[in-house]
């Protein structure tokens, strides 16, 4: 940490703003000692901490969020000094008084709740294991898919920490080298909530899609244009002729698919909800989409709990797994594996063979746009986003959500979460 060792160095402020007091204390205690300081770290709570009798080369971390006022004025005559290195912490959102928050915003460090984070889970989740088996002097276990897919569906109230104390128990209880999804020990999905999409204007949200829609046209266009391009030599070469006019059927035919989808998308109103089996659904969806997969030569291995239920409208949820399958099947190495589960109420994952840059492309495809995210996407024809916004938006409508979470040994796992029927319990 580059930022730690020269602040630390120049004895400048650092703020912290991430969730949960646990987290930032971690923080705090991380960035001190990459800082290599030879003085100790001092951790003041309350209202009116001490900030007293502190030695030069001291550094203090407090949770300036919670100070009184005449502490907080106490805190800036401290950062005149410039003796202490301040390591301020504070919960995201939270305002501070106008001179204080001036002093503190030369370094402001934001890490996000973990929530929002799933595709850091699996790091996380392995660093904490192998903190344990350090410790208890042997090699850390792997988590499961189920396992990862249970992480990702929850919600982290108690952020960091939280993750920390699950893992140190499923660590006691799992009895061989992998964590099993019932060694975790949280609560049923149902309980669990989703995070919400960011909010974005109509507008921005329109010239998303229509953006994404034609860069899905314009591949199967330039086929054309070739083939019009091309059309006097064409006249004289009946084998050529014949080829030209396949890629231009084909193209034609992508067109088609690509209008159609849109259109059902346009379509679609307010959600129905019902309890739903899911894997009746799923043989559903497949039956649609295994011609594209066969002509790739992908292999569906299909794995659901009898009973699996979640909570949605059947028709939009078939539209928005019909999709992300789709999309998938196109990331996914032709002649490897397909892997869809639903082994507890709630959530369905797709894993496959996609470590690496295929992951990365995934990730960017998953992930909720933003200007930065539209223009790199678009910039790389071989990626096709639309059917992924298409199935995201579908599933935001219906109180789901979408992460994309990397594995071991280059696999990658697309969990979809969704809302359980209310007195259903996890699977």
């Amino acid at each position: 940490m580059p930022v730690a060792r020269r602040a630390g160095a120049a004895v400048v402020p650092v703020l912290l703003a991430v969730p949960a007091a646990a987290g930032r204390l971690l923080l705090a205690r991380a960035l001190h000692a990459d800082a290599g300081r030879g003085g100790p770290l001092v951790a003041a709570s309350g209202r009116r901490p001490p900030l007293t009798g502190l030695a030069a080369g001291t550094t203090l971390y407090l949770d300036a969020g919670a100070l009184a006022p005449e502490t907080a004025l106490a805190l800036e005559a401290l950062l005149d000094d410039g003796t202490i290195w301040v390591l301020a912490g504070v919960e995201p959102g939270v305002s501070l008084p106008g001179a204080l928050a001036g002093r503190l915003a030369a370094v402001v460090v934001e890490v996000p709740p973990l929530a929002a984070r799933a595709g850091d889970l699996p790091a996380l989740a392995e660093a904490a294991l192998g903190v344990l088996a350090r410790r208890r002097g042997g090699t850390a276990p792997r988590l499961s898919p189920s396992a990862l897919a249970h992480l990702t569906a929850h919600s982290w109230p108690g952020d960091l920490a939280e993750l920390e104390t699950v893992l140190a128990r499923a660590f006691l209880l799992a009895p061989g080298e992998t964590i099993e999804a019932e060694h975790l020990g949280l609560e049923a999905p149902s309980a669990l909530a989703v995070p919400e999409e960011p909010r974005r204007e109509a507008g921005a949200e329109l010239e998303f899609l229509l953006a994404e829609l034609a860069h899905e046209l314009r591949n199967p266009l330039v086929t054309i244009k070739t083939f019009a391009q091309h059309l006097p030599a064409l006249l004289d070469d009946a084998e050529l002729r014949q080829r030209f006019a396949g890629l231009a059927e084909e193209a034609i035919g992508r067109m088609d698919d690509v209008l159609e989808n849109a259109l059902q998308f346009a379509r679609l109103t307010t959600p129905r909800k019902e309890s739903i089996e899911v894997g009746p659904l799923l043989d559903r969806v497949l039956a649609d989409v295994r011609p594209e997969l066969a002509g790739r030569e992908v292999r569906v291995r299909q794995a659901t709990a009898p009973g699996a239920r979640c909570a949605a409208d059947p028709e939009q949820l078939a539209y928005a797994l019909r999709n992300l399958v789709a999309g998938v099947g196109r990331e996914v190495p032709a002649r490897e594996e397909l892997v869809i589960e639903a082994t507890a109420n709630g959530v369905v994952s797709l894993r496959f063979a996609a470590g690496g840059a295929a992951a990365e492309r995934l990730r960017r495809l998953a992930a909720p746009g933003d200007t930065s995210q539209l223009r790199s996407t678009l910039g790389d024809p071989t990626l096709l986003p639309l059917a992924f916004r298409l199935a995201r938006g579908v599933l935001a409508r219906n109180g789901g959500g979408l992460a994309v979470v990397p594995g071991p040994e280059g696999a990658t796992t697309l969990v979809v979460r969704l809302p359980v029927p209310q007195g259903d319990a996890a699977g």
